[in-house]
């Protein structure tokens, strides 16, 4: 076998042209480059230079065997990579979601039955998390919207209602509900990390002046002193997380109202079985069992 370090000297030699500049760049001596260019053309059993005194260039075999060389070093390195990577896939599971709420809940599931491998996770629209399972980016996602194809398996894992905070002082304060096309005009504290609810609030009112807060403890702060709108959920005034000093009225869009469904590869479900039947019980029995067949 050839050994690497061979096929980069003549790489090098190639590109440099000289064993001076070779050696330089290699940090080697002249005569120890020599000796490895002669131990390469025993190993290929033909003659890769015309020698001159003091000095060698590659010939026609020469030329060529440095190209494949590179080849050579190429493949290498993308073994390397890939096997790492594979390695590290092993190592960690990989979770997209469209919302942070949802994926909370189930990073801490996931913790319970993978103790000992990293989770890695992201917040992406559905198109890009059904794209990421597959293309094996992810290996769980979570949507806002149940995946129409059999290469996916997928369960219910919880849902969430849009709310808007408001002031006690706000003219929305008496309002039962609120369509998020009235927020056209007014100035409202958005959250950034939010998933696809941030598009959701463009796309319904494009003209409310949205002030973008990308540190949560900042945004609750600037809730709790401004006499600004902002959203939160259902879930978050159920559990005590919702900002203080404010009134909740419901988001009355159709939209504003979403289930959301844990998702991965058919073939990956097995893996995951433990994770699905920790789910809501609002799958079915069949559904819950589902990954068994």
């Amino acid at each position: 076998m050839i050994e690497t370090y061979l096929w980069k000297q003549l790489v090098a030699l190639a590109k440099y042209g000289t064993l001076s500049e070779v050696a330089n760049r290699l940090n080697l001596s002249q005569s120890a480059l020599s000796r490895s260019m002669q131990k390469l053309e025993q190993h290929i059993g033909v003659e890769l230079f015309v020698r001159k005194k003091n000095s060698i260039a590659l010939n026609d075999n020469g030329i060529e065997a440095a190209q494949f060389a590179e080849k050579i070093l190429a493949l290498a390195d993308d073994a390397l990579e890939k096997i790492r990577e594979f390695d590290r896939k092993n190592r960690t599971i990989f979770i997209g979601s469209c919302a942070p709420v949802p994926l909370h809940e189930i990073i801490f599931l996931l913790t319970q039955d993978f103790p000992d491998v990293s989770i890695n996770s992201e917040l992406k629209d559905d198109q890009y998390l059904i794209s990421g399972l597959q293309n094996n980016l992810f290996n769980l996602a979570i949507l806002h919207e149940r995946p129409n194809d059999e290469k996916f398996f997928s369960l219910k894992c919880g849902g969430e209602k849009l709310f808007l905070a408001v002031p006690h002082e706000h003219r929305f304060a008496t309002k039962d509900g609120i369509f998020l096309e009235e927020l056209n005009g007014e100035k409202v504290l958005l959250y950034s990390k939010i998933g696809f609810w941030y598009n959701l609030c463009l796309q319904k009112a494009p003209n409310a002046k949205f002030l973008m807060q990308s540190e949560r403890d900042v945004f609750k702060e600037l809730v709790e002193v401004s006499p600004f709108l902002s959203f939160t959920t259902d879930v978050l005034i159920k559990t005590g997380h919702a900002q203080k000093n404010c009134i909740y009225k419901p988001i009355l869009n159709t939209e504003a109202n979403v289930t959301y469904y844990c998702a991965c590869k058919s073939n990956q479900k097995n893996r995951f079985k433990n994770l699905f039947t920790k789910l809501p019980s609002q799958n079915s029995p069949n559904q819950k069992l589902a990954y068994l067949l």
